[in-house]
């Protein structure tokens, strides 16, 4: 074992002759009331070691394991107040900086003895005199939490029962000994030892997710969804601010007993103030980490809300019983009214849910933390914020609900934006054309069909979000007829338009990076390039036709039609782009009319797919230009030249030759216009023509 732990003999017989000093002065001792760290501190001198730099090494470490055991980790949870803890933490600071002398007499030391001692011998409850100085089950799961990965690829594949019994066992176990500690967070952790409780939560999550989606056969055979470390970080969340308020709701109860006590509502709002910025402040941002939502103070809301009721109802029930005493007096009461300054319970209130919808509605642009919710996540988390507003103890939620959805609706449309921004658009994709001369001169499709499927799932759960909040309005005892024919307050305004044009601007980007940027090798790389017999659309129909099935078992059938209808449009523009600006590698002869025509009909047929595909009239509406332009490659080139001169003459008069038209952009071909008669001419390929 030392050989394989790499352990050199010198510090071996080293550290058995500690032992062996530590063991005889155990007389009458048992050996666990044994603090080894303390004793090897005291054991051990700067003469057995090589040097002064190894010696202050291996005090530090011993220091170390002392504060590991007695302060961070300790079988028995420490008490807040426990003057040896605190005792303790200062005498292992210093000691870090500056070595302290170990020997058996000396002050230092024996204060050290001291604390270390009076915080090893608390019992927990047992009938033992032994020291359970160091909570060992802390070594251990820290250790476990690295090898929890491996666990979950077996439990996925393991079917062995004994394997899955004994698991669940050791993770149960894993799970409960982490709850006991996060159940009660606020009693558990400090400033002082906060820093440990991320590792805990890390293990008790790991833990409960092998539980819930490996081990259990409910989940297996059901596969429901469910957010395993949301689900338990919530829970946390509610226990432990509950424990917390229970027991402040204990001081205030104490308070009365006091001489001069403050107002219950005085200590109230002192103490939800107090736990509100310490749970922000100190857990808040480690909770984050598994929960976006892991603000603990909307928890606290519903309570403090509760409290603003009843205090307005007292503050009603005193003012009435002070007007029924001074009904006879000779000013019916007034004086006495006015010396009962209003609480104004219900403004509170409302300021109260207001800062509990800032707090709860998730702010995208203050994401620091960089987690990339998915779409269902940003619903569930719509949803969930709903129901909570509608569960406050309020008497006013149709006033406050336009808020909430003002709130909701621009976390939604920034969302929306975010997913279609980053791609291009339709003419990112169209290729410059050449110039009017014969001589020479990337995200996946996938991706963003499965974010147009995003856009459509978010726009059409609105309508499903606006029928929920009309039901929960239908149940509130404080809506009135009103609150249902004013539709305006309960409709999200933003997100269903952002959604509409987020849905055409990435049609338009699939369409256009398919047949422009995808298929370029065949299209305007390949499509009769050279001689056009030998060099038709085939090829293009071939690849257009499997992007057309990963589209059609990609995309919701709801946008399918769309984001076809858009691939036969850039489908159409790039064909007259091949034709009309295909650069110096083409040329058309009138004989070439037929190919030409033959070709178009087959990309027609494409979309058509015998009546399964793309309407008739559709067809027709979307490949007008292109069926208008191909005529003029029947039509001879004397005809073609005597049409252009009488064109250019009408458009431009007598100074046509020195003001030959500029060539359109793509997607602006006209049979009558004068700039496609000339490129018609430039790719003809006769002498009449050059």
């Amino acid at each position: 074992m030392r050989i394989q732990m790499r352990v050199p003999e010198s510090v071996d017989a080293r550290v058995r002759r500690a032992l062996l000093r530590i063991g005889g002065g155990l007389v009458g001792r048992r050996i666990e009331s044994v603090v080894l760290p303390l004793e090897l501190l005291q054991q051990l001198k700067q003469s057995d070691f090589s040097d002064q730099q190894e010696y202050d090494a291996w005090q530090k470490r011993n220091l170390r394991v002392l504060e590991a055991g007695l302060l961070l980790h300790p079988r028995v949870p420490l008490d807040k107040s426990n003057n040896a803890s605190q005792r303790l933490r200062q005498i292992i600071h210093a000691a870090l900086d500056r070595p302290i002398e170990t020997g058996k007499n000396n002050e230092s030391m024996q204060v050290l003895r001291s604390a270390v001692m009076s915080l090893a011998s608390r019992s927990d409850g047992s009938l033992s005199d032994s020291c359970h100085w160091a909570d060992v089950e802390m070594d251990l799961l820290y250790a476990a939490d690295g090898q929890l990965a491996e666990v979950a690829k077996d439990a996925k594949t393991t079917r062995d029962p004994e394997y899955s019994k004994i698991l669940s066992s050791t993770l149960s176990s894993i799970l409960g000994w982490a709850e006991k500690r996060l159940l009660a967070y606020h009693d558990t952790f400090d400033s002082g030892n906060v820093y440990t409780m991320q590792g805990i939560v890390s293990l008790g999550v790991s833990a409960a997710k092998i539980l819930v989606e490996d081990v259990s056969t409910e989940y297996r055979r059901k596969r429901k969804e469910v957010d395993v470390a949301r689900n338990r970080i919530d829970t946390y969340i509610r226990s432990s601010l509950r424990t917390a308020f229970a027991q402040a709701d204990s001081s205030r109860r104490a308070s009365k007993n006091q001489p001069n006590p403050l107002p219950v509502l005085a200590i109230l709002a002192k103490d939800v103030g107090e736990l509100a910025v310490h749970e922000k402040q100190v857990f808040s941002p480690i909770l984050k980490g598994w929960h976006p939502l892991a603000a603990g103070i909307t928890e606290l809301t519903p309570d403090a809300v509760q409290v603003l009721r009843a205090a307005d109802k007292l503050e009603k029930d005193l003012v009435q019983i002070a007007v029924e005493d001074a009904v006879d007096s000779d000013d019916g009461g007034k004086a006495i009214i006015r010396e009962m300054p209003p609480y104004e319970a219900e403004t509170a209130i409302a300021n109260l849910v207001k800062g509990w919808i800032k707090t709860r509605v998730w702010n995208p642009q203050a994401n620091q933390e960089g987690y990339a919710l998915s779409a269902v996540e940003t619903l569930r988390i719509i949803d969930e914020t709903l129901d909570a507003f509608f569960q406050l103890p309020i008497p006013a939620h149709p006033a406050l609900l336009p808020d909430v959805i003002v709130g909701l609706d621009k976390c939604l449309q920034y969302y929306v934006i975010k997913a279609k921004s980053g791609c291009a658009s339709r003419n990112t994709y169209i290729p410059t054309m050449p110039a009017l001369t014969r001589c020479e001169i990337g995200s996946k499709f996938q991706e963003l069909c499965v974010r147009i499927n995003t856009l459509h799932h978010i726009r059409s759960e609105m309508d499903v979000l606006e029928k929920r909040i009309v039901t929960h309005l239908r149940n509130c005892e404080s809506a009135h007829l009103e609150d249902f024919s004013n539709g305006l307050s309960k409709r999200f305004e933003l997100t269903p338009a952002a959604c509409v044009e987020g849905v055409q601007q990435l049609s338009e980007a699939v369409a256009y990076k398919i047949v422009f940027h995808d298929l370029s090798h065949v299209l305007w790389d390949g499509l009769y390039v050279g001689e056009p017999s030998s060099s038709r659309i085939d090829p293009l129909l071939q690849e257009l036709e499997q992007n057309l099935l990963v589209i059609s078992e990609t995309v919701h059938d709801r946008v399918r039609t769309r984001i076809i209808t858009d691939i036969m449009k850039a489908s159409c523009d790039g064909f007259l782009l091949v034709l009309l600006a295909g650069g110096p590698s083409r040329a058309f002869s009138r004989q070439d009319s037929q190919i030409i025509e033959d070709d178009f009909k087959a990309l027609k047929d494409l979309f058509w797919a015998n009546g399964d595909g793309l309407p008739a009239d559709l067809i027709d509406k979307f490949s007008a230009t292109v069926r208008d332009v191909l005529p003029l490659f029947r039509t001879d080139t004397e005809s073609l030249i005597e049409r252009f001169k009488r064109m250019t003459l009408e458009a431009y008069g007598s100074s046509a030759r020195s003001r030959l038209p500029l060539p359109p952009t793509s997607g602006q071909w006209n049979p009558t216009e004068p700039n496609t008669l000339l490129r018609v001419l430039c790719y003809r390929n006769d002498e009449a023509a050059s």
